[in-house]
């Protein structure tokens, strides 16, 4: 089935653009539409650890074997036509029941565009609609990192990262997990929680998770740690960081005083009196912070 009639079938709203010329590789499709390279929605049709899969990637973009996890290579092309029904060069995001793995920057783009299934012929349309009609079809999709990387990738993370850092978090395909931790977590903590995943091998869909029962490095190592050892997260032992506050400038007002005076160190002291309170579990900055706006 050409993809124009897969998307009316499932009720997408998309427009139909006859190209001028025929094409073949991304780039001139872009130009004969009007378009950028990435606004491509290119399909693979590879096999990888034995098992058939239909990769989604921008028209800027090659598919990367770390990321994927495995080597693959490509389905012969009379292969691919018996899978989807088309040629080389015309296989749509919709011509194949197989599950369907997505580069997740296909979605970075207001619009995108793929073949209808004709070399002359493309639809256009909102990402969001792409989306959705990806999930309302019958096949498996798996959105994630899967393009070899571009140095504009290491350059547009949040969080004020470090080269290293940008590098690790790009290179090891957690862009698209990292972005959207950072939302709720800071940076710095995002990163240690992803490193602690890698370096163990835990599931990389837990760390939202991890990081909501977690305050310093040092306790996230151990709940990583946990977790592989017993299959299971391990209980949050929770804390009022407030009344930990509270609890030591009642209990070191010589402290408090040389503070107050002037001697900037003392919030050094106080400082490591909440650490021990929480047998290391608080945060340093957010104590510090906290100690100096009730002092």
């Amino acid at each position: 089935m050409k993809a124009d009639k897969a998307l009316e079938r499932i009720g997408a709203n998309f427009r139909t653009v006859q190209q001028e010329n025929p094409t073949e590789g991304c780039k001139e499709a872009a130009e004969e539409r009007g378009l950028d390279a990435s606004q491509i929605v290119k399909s693979l049709i590879v096999e990888t650890n034995g098992e058939i899969r239909h990769v989604l990637l921008p028209g800027d973009r090659t598919l990367s074997e770390s990321k994927l996890g495995s080597e693959y290579r490509m389905v012969p092309p009379e292969k691919a036509k018996a899978i989807t029904g088309f040629e080389p060069g015309t296989v749509h995001p919709f011509s194949s029941e197989l599950k369907h793995l997505v580069d997740f920057r296909v979605f970075r783009n207001e619009e995108v565009s793929h073949t209808t299934g004709e070399r002359t012929e493309a639809v256009v349309l909102d990402a969001d609609e792409f989306r959705q009609a990806l999930e309302n079809s019958d096949f498996e999709v798996d959105v994630r990192d899967l393009a070899v990387s571009k140095e504009k990738d290491y350059r547009s993370l949040p969080g004020d990262l470090d080269e290293e850092s940008s590098r690790f978090v790009v290179e090891k395909g957690f862009t698209r997990l990292y972005e959207n931790l950072v939302k709720d977590h800071k940076a710095h903590r995002v990163l240690v929680t992803l490193k602690a995943f890698r370096r163990h091998g835990a599931d990389p869909e837990m760390p939202e998770k991890i990081l909501e029962r977690t305050e310093t490095e040092t306790e996230i190592q151990k709940t990583v740690e946990k977790l592989i050892e017993t299959g299971e997260l391990p209980e949050k032992e929770g804390f009022d960081l407030e009344k930990k506050v509270g609890s030591v400038i009642e209990e070191n007002s010589g402290a408090v005083k040389d503070y107050r005076s002037g001697q900037e160190s003392a919030i050094n002291f106080l400082v490591g009196k909440v650490m021990e309170e929480t047998r290391g579990r608080a945060d340093p900055e957010r104590t510090e912070e906290m100690l100096k706006e009730r002092m």
